[in-house]
């Protein structure tokens, strides 16, 4: 795990036990999501909608149940921007409705980086507010890649926070 910007100051002793406490709270996490399994057709729809979003990135949900993925929302890129996204808010809240409508989880957010490498830039770090996945589908090459991250931060409200790379698995259903 490497960690983004400097950090708590660590005399400041509140700071520290809040950081301790998310900290064991997150651990096992960490060995339970250890690799993301993404079946075929959802990996093969993220990258549709992403080379479909060109040249702007393009962005979406995907929803999971009893710890598999099993859909892709496919949303607007509200910011409608080669180098930034924002899911569309009033989309949002439909999946969200939806996620909750059909028992399923918010199991990661996944987005498109059209030119670059899919690693989470620091505009990424500083607006992860969701305790999943951050699915990076990089166009940057004809063969799209997909890597995925954990963004942990004190707070969500946080600039900066740690990065941890979630490996990604393509599977056959």
């Amino acid at each position: 795990m490497r960690s983004i910007g400097d950090g708590p100051d660590p005399a400041d002793e509140e700071e520290k036990e809040v950081d301790q406490a998310m900290t064991a709270e997150h651990a096992g996490e960490a060995l339970e999501s250890e690799v993301l399994e993404i079946p075929s057709p959802l990996a093969d729809e993220m990258i549709e909608h992403c080379r479909a979003g060109r040249p702007n990135e393009a962005c979406g949900i995907i929803a999971g149940a009893g710890g598999r993925l099993t859909k892709v929302f496919k949303m607007t890129n509200a910011a409608a921007s080669p180098v930034r996204y924002s899911l569309e808010p009033k989309e949002q809240l439909a999946v969200y409705n939806t996620l909750e409508d059909n028992g399923w989880e918010l199991a990661g957010v996944f987005h498109s980086h059209t030119r670059t490498e899919p690693l989470p830039s620091p505009t990424d770090i500083r607006l992860a507010s969701e305790d999943v996945p951050y699915v990076i589908v990089s166009l940057a090459t004809d063969d799209p890649e997909i890597r995925a991250w954990r963004i942990r931060k004190r707070t969500w409200t946080d600039e900066e926070g740690e990065v941890e790379e979630v490996p990604v698995v393509v599977t056959d259903l």
